[in-house]
């Protein structure tokens, strides 16, 4: 249960950061032209926010037992 809790932590503070610094993460990487082309204008900071998004989903999952690996 603790290794559990630990990584729903984990995930919950790696997908906060993506979300909160995504503008940031974008400088250093760069756009991405699928997601400008498929998700509009500004489509690289929405896809680093879906990620963030997601990423905090499944620390969910895996504190409730519904994600292993």
């Amino acid at each position: 249960m603790f290794t559990k809790i630990l990584l729903f932590l984990l995930f919950e503070a790696l997908g906060v950061a993506m979300i909160t610094y995504r503008e940031k993460i974008v400088r250093m990487i760069g756009k991405n032209d699928y997601a400008e082309k498929y998700l509009g204008a500004g489509g690289t900071y929405n896809m680093w926010s879906i990620i963030g998004m997601i990423t905090m989903f499944v620390g969910l999952m895996i504190l409730m037992g519904k994600f292993s690996f």
